[in-house]
């Protein structure tokens, strides 16, 4: 491990007193389009030197061309430029930085479009050979030669870093190599099929890039001063966090900041679309839970602040999220004699800010795509990891087609709006609701007693819940809840029915089989 340090960082040092790119760009990348203006940058060895970058189409004459001098920035020498904005096409470019004295390097098969981050712990890992489907999955990657990948590997350091420490897979054109590179390796499920998707609806090409490390929290990835708004105790040790088999025993992947220093401030100087994030896993525990709607949505708005300053990315770019999906506790019970399954209720709901639906107030431009219906029992890779990567995923890009694009796709479930208590009866009403509601069972609902102030004093409802009209559904109270005071659903780590496949849980939308969100609301 020593050695292979070494060599790292000596290869790192030579690099950084050469004139190159950064190892963030290169031939097969897309940069952002339109109305961004994108920012190419690399290495130099020396302060002052005047650097000419030309942008020029595939076998056409220079487009542009921008003089620029070599500066010391965040402790290294680097030359960037900004290219007026280009609109996305299918048209290739190259991009030629020259050094005075006639230095130069070329970037080829260069495309314009929208550029996306993947980031999270496992599930956001999780590759496209681990998925249902793999191999037809695979081979039909080589239909996209216009969506690009890159993926970083795993690294962490205690200080920012502006280059990439380690490259797991440079900018490469999407085929059934670059997208089957293996278990854990490349390229991410969850990453690959949203840009696909995207690609399709929009006809133009989409960068990719993948930064993720299993096992890792939500403060490992958040910059200082985000952590310094949410405190919280010590980090779970690495026995407490779940699966640990896909866990690198690097020093501690889990302090604070420490893959944001690695794996995401050297992306800083790339122009970007928005960011999709899978990870909460490892925040299920007593200590973090509570946090983490503190957390996330701090993260997301100092991510945001930094790209706008470095890349001039706009302040408010587009982020999306898995809610995380179910593990464990498969008897479909209720779980209220074991802690760590409410805390996994308290991760998803801190993953809205503690609200009941995304955009909000705290976390704007911010869209989910819900996976509490896709448990996966039987997933050779573990529970924790479903490998109904397609079907989350198709839930994910539906909801930036909303948000990021502005397209009238419906994209959530039913969010539960009001409840009321009509003698022994609680209705319980939905909005955002394409046609009408559908009940499928009448599992995950609880009531809480007023005689009962603790956080485990609650009674699960056995009684049918019933359609009372196209948005309301109506239960019976529990005979043994005298006075009930809330009502709360889906609130524990696997509330549905995984044992007979996805699409277990209670409420959807009749027309696009999506789940209503949990919820907990009072009488």
């Amino acid at each position: 491990m020593l050695q292979r340090s070494l060599c790292l960082l000596a290869a790192v040092a030579a690099a950084a007193g050469e004139f190159n790119f950064s190892n963030t760009m290169g031939d097969n990348m897309v940069l952002q389009q339109a109305p961004a203006s994108a920012q190419v940058w690399g290495l130099a060895d020396e302060v002052g030197k005047s650097v000419t970058v030309t942008l020029q189409q595939a076998g056409g004459a220079t487009e542009q061309e921008i003089e620029t001098t070599t500066i010391s920035e965040t402790g290294i020498i680097i030359w960037k430029v900004a290219f007026d904005p280009i609109k996305a096409s299918n048209d290739q470019y190259s991009v030629t930085a020259t050094l005075e004295g006639n230095s130069s390097v070329t970037a080829k098969n260069i495309l314009f479009g929208d550029v996306y981050i993947c980031s999270g712990q496992s599930n956001m890992q999780f590759t496209v050979d681990q998925a249902f489907n793999a191999s037809a999955e695979v081979a039909a990657a080589d239909n996209f030669p216009n969506v690009r990948l890159y993926t970083a590997a795993e690294e962490l350091s205690t200080e920012e870093q502006q280059q990439i420490l380690k490259v797991e897979q440079p900018w490469s054109v999407a085929s059934s190599a670059a997208v089957g590179g293996g278990n854990w390796s490349y390229f991410s499920a969850v990453c690959w099929f949203f840009g696909r998707n995207l690609n399709e609806k929009l006809n133009y090409p989409i960068g990719l890039i993948a930064t993720n490390w299993g096992g890792t929290p939500v403060r490992s990835w958040s910059p200082p001063e985000a952590t310094a708004e949410c405190p919280s105790g010590a980090p779970p040790s690495v026995a407490d966090l779940p699966n640990q088999h896909y866990f690198k025993p690097l020093t501690s992947p889990s302090q604070e900041s420490v893959l944001w220093n690695a794996m995401i401030v050297p992306f800083l100087r790339t122009n970007i679309k928005g960011a999709i994030w899978y990870q909460g896993e490892s925040d299920c525990d007593n200590t973090h839970a509570s946090v983490y709607a503190c957390l996330f949505p701090a993260m997301i708005r100092n991510w945001r602040a930094r790209w706008a300053i470095a890349s001039n990315t706009s302040s408010l770019f587009p982020f999306g999220f898995v809610q995380i999906s179910t593990w464990g506790d498969h008897n479909n019970g209720t779980c209220t004699n074991e802690g760590q399954c409410i805390d996994t209720a308290i991760v998803r709901h801190g993953q809205l800010g503690n609200y009941s639906q995304v955009p909000n107030k705290v976390m704007p431009a911010v869209f989910m795509a819900t996976g509490v219906d896709l448990g996966d029992p039987t997933s050779p890779f573990g529970d924790i990891h479903p490998r109904f990567k397609q079907q989350v995923t198709k839930r994910l890009s539906d909801a930036a087609l909303n948000v990021a694009y502005g397209q009238d796709v419906y994209y959530s479930g039913p969010i539960a709006s009001s409840v009321s208590l009509k003698g022994s009866t609680i209705e319980i009403t939905f909005t955002n609701i394409s046609s009408s509601l559908q009940v499928k069972n009448s599992m995950g609902f609880e009531v809480r007693d007023a005689t009962n102030t603790q956080e485990w004093g609650w009674t699960y409802v056995t009684s049918a819940v019933t359609k009372s009209s196209s948005t309301t559904i109506s239960l019976s109270v529990p005979s043994s809840v005298t006075k009930p005071v809330e009502i709360r659903y889906n609130w524990y780590r696997s509330p549905c029915t995984p044992a007979v496949g996805p699409y277990g849980c209670a409420i959807y939308d009749q027309d696009s089989m999506l789940p209503a969100i949990p919820f907990r609301l009072e009488l």
